[in-house]
């Protein structure tokens, strides 16, 4: 149901009190799309197939007839703790072309408000016409997570009885345990957080999914033994030492540095885009290190995946992951009208 406020003389929907439907538009209408449905929809096997697949038109490059056109994100500082980014891209053998718009606000945290929010605009790749407008929160948590899992199944050797640490219980936390207990049955999975009460709660809410994790005291508990490090936090200082990494370990890693600068100058790095983590990576800037493959050229076969020493796999988020995403999401919704459709 849609619900409409009255401006004057004109009706504008309230898009925070209505479920997902259709915006009236001079070329006709553009679906709403809320976070239920795209929860609802999206299946990690569907999604890391896409993501998959956009990694690698995106290391095609620009020119390509099967690549992606993205340039680096817009970023408008906002306040003291706050910015906003633009993030324009197109998959042209997916057909998906979308701008997300997402505020970072830290701050929001103490407020009990989320420190990320984002609309996604999903246009028609033939005629330009908006298609639909979507929630991009869950969007983004899913598709940075399905991202590190195409890392990971790149990058480790070992593929059963892995132990996972995962450093933070925000969303990042907790969508990172998701897809890494869905693509690794079998794994042991620990949770640290600098609030005991964060862990505790994201074990309690995987515990009622069937997922079975282990809160810890401390990152060095976290990491021990561990196979794969997922480092999922706001850190502006490194919490994770290279001496608590055993070699041969991976470490998904999204932006912000959170990683001791030895273990980035030891480690081989990889990143979903050369240019961003170059210009927007603290764990790459501060070590002074340099990306060795973007993981879509590993897709891609045009480099080597180095997989007996320690990897890093640089996560900065590509707008083609939230338009091969929002593109499936709306496929997805379009084939489940059409069924139920008279």
């Amino acid at each position: 149901m849609t619900t409409y406020r009255e401006t004057g003389r004109r009706r504008i929907a309230d898009l925070s009190t209505m479920s997902s439907g259709e915006l009236p538009h001079s070329s006709g209408s553009i679906k709403w799309i809320r976070d239920d449905d795209v929860r609802r929809l999206l299946t990690w096997d569907d999604l890391i197939k896409e993501v998959r697949q956009s990694l690698a038109a995106f290391s095609r490059g620009p020119d390509h007839p099967e690549g992606v056109v993205q340039p680096l994100r817009s970023r408008i500082p906002v306040a003291d703790d706050g910015v906003m980014l633009v993030m324009p891209g197109l998959a042209k053998e997916q057909r998906a072309l979308a701008t997300k718009i997402v505020t970072v606000f830290g701050g929001n945290a103490s407020k009990g408000l989320s420190t990320h929010h984002a609309l996604i605009l999903l246009m028609d790749t033939c005629t330009g016409v908006p298609l639909a407008i979507l929630d991009g929160e869950l969007i983004t948590e899913m598709r940075t997570a399905a991202a590190s899992a195409v890392a990971t199944l790149e990058l480790i050797e070992k593929k059963s009885n892995l132990i996972i640490g995962i450093l933070g219980a925000g969303t990042q936390g907790r969508s990172h345990a998701r897809v890494m207990s869905h693509i690794f049955k079998d794994c042991k999975i620990r949770i640290w957080s600098r609030k005991r009460e964060s862990s505790q709660a994201l074990a309690a809410t995987l515990a009622s999914e069937g997922i079975v994790t282990e809160v810890v005291m401390s990152v060095e508990e976290a990491v021990r033994d561990a196979d794969i490090i997922n480092t999922c936090t706001m850190a502006s200082q490194p919490i994770l030492k290279a001496e608590w990494v055993k070699p041969g370990v991976g470490a998904p890693s999204p932006d912000k540095q959170e990683l001791e600068e030895e273990l980035v100058r030891r480690a081989t790095i990889y990143a979903d885009s050369k240019v961003a983590a170059n210009k927007e990576s603290g764990d790459v800037i501060n070590a002074g290190a340099s990306v060795y493959a973007e993981i879509g050229e590993v897709i891609l076969q045009t480099q080597i995946a180095k997989k007996n020493g320690t990897t890093i796999f640089k996560s900065l988020g590509l707008a083609v992951e939230d338009a091969v995403s929002a593109h499936l999401v709306y496929n997805l919704l379009m084939q489940e009208n059409k069924k139920w459709s008279p």
